[in-house]
């Protein structure tokens, strides 16, 4: 593991996923699509750049030992790349969620009650739950409203 890091600000709920699934600061899976995109985006820090200190951020990024990328050299990340990596991180929540509370909602449980079961098991404070939810709800009505898929 590398001492660099990489400073993200991003919503409160993401930052508590991205906390408790990567923990603190967040180690990526190697080739992993967030790895790849920390990988494509990494420079070298430009002449007139101020070091970012993570002043105001809530999540710090482990900058790994890419081939060809020293994180001693390529350390910097512009805010596009920072946007980059954040709605990366934003689709695999979306992923997840989708994947473990869709599956059990045709049962006998409430999807209110999935998804506090969900935000617990993923460490997401109970505060975020209307955050949570409707994500759920708009992605799920996407689908169907724009495919005809039900999930």
């Amino acid at each position: 593991m590398s001492e660099f890091v990489v400073y993200l600000t991003v919503p409160t709920y993401l930052a508590q996923w991205i906390e408790h699934t990567f923990g603190k600061p967040s180690e990526l899976i190697k080739e992993s699509p967030e790895s790849r995109v920390l990988n494509e985006f990494l420079t070298k820090t430009p002449i007139n750049a101020i070091p970012d200190t993570g002043e105001g951020s809530n999540v710090s990024v482990v900058i790994p030992y890419f081939k060809g990328k020293d994180p001693r050299v390529y350390n910097y990340l512009y805010q596009s790349g920072k946007n980059a990596l954040a709605e990366s991180f934003r689709t695999l929540l979306i992923k997840n969620l989708m994947e473990e509370v869709g599956s059990l909602e045709n049962g006998n449980t409430k999807i209110s009650t999935l998804i506090y079961a969900w935000m617990e098991k993923h460490g997401v404070g109970e505060n975020e739950w209307y955050t949570i939810s409707q994500i759920y709800y708009r992605t799920r009505k996407k689908y169907f409203t724009e495919k005809g898929i039900k999930i």
